[in-house]
């Protein structure tokens, strides 16, 4: 337990609200268990919202890769879970939010568990509100949806689910983002009232609704022309040339920038072959995304080296995060399909330059290119270790 990835979020109060945020939903979940009977009647309405939530999640699971986070924590599941608030009990309700998380975890992204069961909680805490909010305006489940009334009342439900799930997941992941990720939240619930009503008052439009979703979100709504990609697509960071764009227009008047450059990263290639190499990759990515915050930018600048760029951040703080990004990497590690069933994994470890404006330079081209030298001296003095630009280094 000493060893939990918890113990190492930016301050001792953001782990204690995590902790607490974990606990008030566990507790929430357990009372709701307790005290709300779960009818056998609505298990045909769960199944029809599982089976379409992970049909249509598996369709999507390349295009949700590579989507950056938003500030609702199911990202593509967030209109089957809040479907399943306004058409299930609290607790099936709760037990989607939870399956959702699972398929994101195991087929999508794997972030630090902390973070993971944290967005399930968030989203669950999220949606038993919301419940609670049409229990007591609803008192008798309607046979229909139809009715202007309810349709008002789920606006409103889906407006508590938003601010709840959006508050709370905020706090990890920060509250900034831009217009596009806030109008995808809002897409997201919109077609949840949707998936609500169809559940309840006509099955078989499901389907096509979640057809129309995955047509849509794989078609990247609102996204960057294809001809210019902004996610890499081995590792789902940004591309290059999408790091530089939003990194030159950062009106922050102090930042910093890391490179992190893989040591022998070839020697994995060469050793495990290039499946294992992208695995490590993509691991080192998810780490790198755990460790910042939403506002700040996680590139990738070519091979096995990334770059970070991290907006109002001074050069003593930007040091503690490149040590504490070095560390998280070599302790991450690929499992490999063993010959003979014995246990094999395949890790790498990194050099981090770092450099800061205004100490290092005035454009984010100089400060790069100060960070690129460090990371040259990190390499020269051993590798796995992280060199300041103004000379100070870690190991």
């Amino acid at each position: 337990m000493a060893d939990w990835e918890l113990w190492r979020v930016r301050t001792r109060v953001l782990a204690a609200f995590v902790v607490c945020v974990d606990a008030l939903a566990l507790a929430a979940t357990i009372a709701v268990a307790v005290l709300v009977p779960v009818p056998l009647t609505g298990s045909a309405r769960f199944a029809v919202l599982v089976v379409g939530m992970l049909v249509s999640a598996e369709l999507s699971r390349s295009a949700e890769r590579g989507r950056g986070e938003t500030l609702l924590g199911p990202g593509f599941g967030t209109p089957w879970v809040f479907a399943g608030a306004v058409a299930l009990p609290p607790v099936p309700a709760v037990v989607l939010a939870v399956v959702s998380g699972a398929h994101r975890w195991l087929r999508v992204r794997r972030r630090a568990p902390y973070r993971q069961v944290f967005e399930v909680a968030a989203t669950a805490l999220a949606l038993l509100l919301a419940g609670r909010f049409l229990a007591v305006t609803v008192p008798v489940p309607p046979s229909s949806l139809g009715d202007v009334r309810l349709m008002g009342l789920l606006v409103v439900a889906a407006v508590v689910f938003t601010l709840v799930d959006a508050a709370l997941t905020g706090v990890v992941r920060g509250y900034r983002q831009g217009v596009a990720g806030l109008l995808f939240d809002v897409a997201m619930v919109a077609l949840g009232i949707a998936l609500a009503w169809a559940v309840v008052d006509s099955p078989l439009v499901v389907p096509l609704l979640a057809a129309a979703l995955v047509v849509l979100y794989r078609g990247g709504v609102g996204a960057t022309p294809r001809a210019e990609p902004t996610a890499d697509a081995g590792t789902g960071a940004l591309t290059a040339s999408a790091w530089w764009d939003a990194a030159r227009v950062q009106p922050a008047p102090a930042y910093s920038v890391l490179v992190l450059d893989l040591d022998r990263f070839g020697d994995v290639n060469a050793r495990h072959g290039r499946r294992v190499g992208d695995a490590v990759l993509w691991a080192i990515a998810d780490a790198l995304r755990d460790e910042v915050r939403s506002a700040d930018l996680v590139g990738r600048s070519g091979g096995g080296e990334f770059a970070v760029f991290l907006p109002g951040t001074k050069p003593f703080d930007a040091l503690a995060i490149a040590e504490r990004i070095r560390l998280r990497v070599a302790s991450t590690a690929v499992a490999l399909k063993a010959p003979y069933g014995s246990p094999q994994f395949a890790w790498a470890t990194v050099s981090v330059g770092v450099a800061s404006r205004p100490a290092d330079g005035d454009t984010a081209d100089a400060v790069f290119a100060a960070a690129v030298k460090a990371v040259r001296r990190a390499k020269a003095g051993g590798r796995n270790r992280t060199v300041c630009a103004g000379g100070s280094s870690t190991q």
